[in-house]
């Protein structure tokens, strides 16, 4: 049985090494990216004083391009050299863009350091910031390829008039996010774009949304595959597709999308409001990667395929568990778009922490250090008394055999809000039905302060990148004093069972470990019909969280859960498995 598995994925293997592929050499989703925190902002850093210099401007940390306009707007997308070359100070000016997009595909080696990286790319933003008109960088997006000659600078220069809405960019692009899939699937296609639409949807767009594609291949024919998978996407999801734009090609795998939409409210950017008690909502569990790089990993090395199924899971679950992510991935979050857009101040209005969203964040590429860059633009400091993961098992494993050093990072991964506690209630109340949906509380603002994120101690199971753990606080007693705040939450019980295949498949100690990991009490036993039963104690929106995320658990197949919310009793010190 493994020997054939093994065989069919070798044959994969084969399939795209015929397409000119090496497989093995290609980046997992937002694992492309160069890195943020000991490439990226560093690199930065070494030429901020030339680049202040430049008639050349730089969007601080915002993952999309904000403007005004009218509503009107022309797009000229250009293909340079990584050193600028072909930048024409004549054709800028005619241009005349409002903002610039800049997608950069560097070789590994430039990526090595901040010291190689800031070399390669002050000439291409000498070369822009040359002209008499300012260019303003609104979206920077830096991914790394293993072929010097895939090298290239994608620039989408938009012009627009000021008006009365706001006009919204984003340009993300990957190389491919499951490598076990064809590379011209509509999985790998509709999941690549989706991650380029999601830092539109957390800025509650969800209207006039047009795709300017981004794909390469190294073959003409995968080349025209990608396209009808664009097409077919768009089509399916009513995306305008503009398909006649310049693209890169240097034979290299690559999809994925500038995305333009626009907004007739005031977008969920009021880092100066964000106050102590505010919470932190994230919509489902996240941590996609990990599940993906250890089913990938576990083909490639038979030894790590028994070590995981001695002691996680069998890789049959696992493929079960990948698929599921993999359908959860590729389907855009346009509903969850549409409830934040209802908590939005309309335009020109003042935000109000009674009725609107403060903050959104993608809990993609960084994982888990959105929130760190979420504290350090808003100078407040944030607790996580909880990281729900989809998988916490398969994470662990992960990040203990350094197959991911981060397994909290995602592609097209949850939206995480930040608003005041009335408003998360209504707005979980708003998304519970949509499909793939789990709202859930996970932390709160602590309040002003130098852009610390307090975590919980146990993250370093799935965290083993130390230069990435050193950025976070893991102070016991401030989370403990977290919990001791919410004494006057709302307590409740709730007696659940749960239908499914639910015994036999660890499905307990995962309840066990979710239940911990918000701070509640109880027990899971296993009932004669099949069934689980479920009693759980503590705050009220940690319990629902809890319920929430039963529903979808990774573990099993549950099918039904049916429950009643009842007194507190206050009888378990513990959750325990009966």
């Amino acid at each position: 049985m493994r020997e054939d598995r093994i065989g069919r994925f070798r044959e994969r293997l084969d399939k795209y090494l015929d397409l000119g592929i090496n497989l093995l050499s290609l980046a997992i989703g937002c694992s492309v990216k160069v890195d943020l925190y000991d490439t990226l902002y560093p690199a930065l850093s070494l030429i901020s004083n030339e680049m202040s210099k430049l008639n050349l401007e730089i969007q601080h940390r915002e993952d999309v391009a904000v403007l005004r306009s009218d509503g009107n707007y022309s797009l000229n997308r250009r293909i340079y050299g990584v050193d600028g070359s072909g930048v024409s100070r004549d054709e800028l000016e005619r241009i005349n863009p409002s903002v610039a997009l800049l997608l950069l595909q560097v070789h590994q080696s430039r990526a090595a350091s901040p010291r190689e990286f800031a070399n390669s790319i002050i000439s291409l933003y000498r070369r822009l910031g040359s002209s008499s008109v300012r260019v303003r960088i609104g979206k920077g997006h830096s991914i790394v390829s293993t072929r010097e000659k895939a090298e290239f600078a994608l620039v989408d220069f938009i012009s627009t008039k000021v008006g009365n809405e706001y006009l919204l960019a984003n340009n993300d692009t990957i190389q491919i996010i499951d490598p076990t899939e064809d590379p011209g699937s509509y999985r790998q296609v509709a999941t690549a774009v989706s991650n380029a639409l999601n830092d539109l949807f957390i800025k509650g767009v969800y209207k006039d949304v047009t795709i300017y594609p981004v794909y390469d291949a190294p073959i003409d024919g995968l080349r025209e595959e990608l396209l009808r998978r664009f097409r077919e996407f768009s089509g399916r999801w009513g995306f305008k597709l503009i398909a006649d734009v310049p693209q890169p090609r240097v034979n290299y795998l690559l999809m994925g999308a500038t995305v333009v939409g626009l907004l007739d409210k005031e977008p969920p950017m009021f880092y100066d409001n964000i106050r102590a008690g505010f919470k932190i909502l994230v919509t489902r569990p996240f941590g996609e990667l990990s599940v993906i790089s250890t089913y990938l990993t576990a083909h490639v090395d038979e030894s790590i395929m028994e070590e995981f199924e001695h002691n996680v899971m069998s890789i049959d679950d696992l493929e079960k568990l990948k698929i599921e992510i993999m359908d959860t991935l590729s389907r855009p979050n346009i509903e969850i778009a549409r409830v934040i857009n209802k908590y939005l101040p309309e335009l020109d209005e003042s935000f109000r922490e009674d009725e609107h969203i403060a903050a959104t964040i993608d809990i993609s590429g960084p994982g888990i250090f959105v929130f760190k860059e979420l504290a350090e633009q808003a100078n407040v400091d944030i607790a996580l008394h909880s990281i729900p993961l989809l998988s916490p098992e398969v994470a662990r494993f992960a990040a203990e055999h350094y197959i991911i050093t981060d397994a909290t990072a995602g592609t097209n991964g949850a939206i995480a809000i930040v608003a005041g506690k009335d408003v998360v209630d209504s707005i979980i109340n708003d998304l519970r039905g949509i499909e793939g949906v789990q709202p859930m509380v996970i932390g709160e603002v602590m309040g002003r302060g130098t852009g610390r994120l307090f975590v919980p101690d146990y993250v370093t199971r799935y965290i083993t990148n130390k230069s990435l753990l050193m950025k976070l606080t893991m102070n016991i007693d401030v989370l403990r004093g977290l919990r001791r705040q919410q004494v006057s939450c709302e307590r409740v019980r709730v007696e659940a069972k749960v239908f499914g295949n639910v015994q036999g498949v660890g499905f307990r100690p995962t309840l066990r470990r979710q239940a911990l990991s918000l701070g509640l009490t109880g027990y899971a036993r296993n009932l004669s019909d099949g069934s689980v039963e479920v009693v759980v104690e503590g705050c009220r929106e940690d319990v629902m969280a809890f319920i929430e995320w039963v529903r979808s658990s990774p573990v099993g197949s549950v099918e039904t859960v049916i429950y009643v919310v009842k007194q507190y009793r206050g009888e378990f010190e513990d959750f325990e498995i009966r």
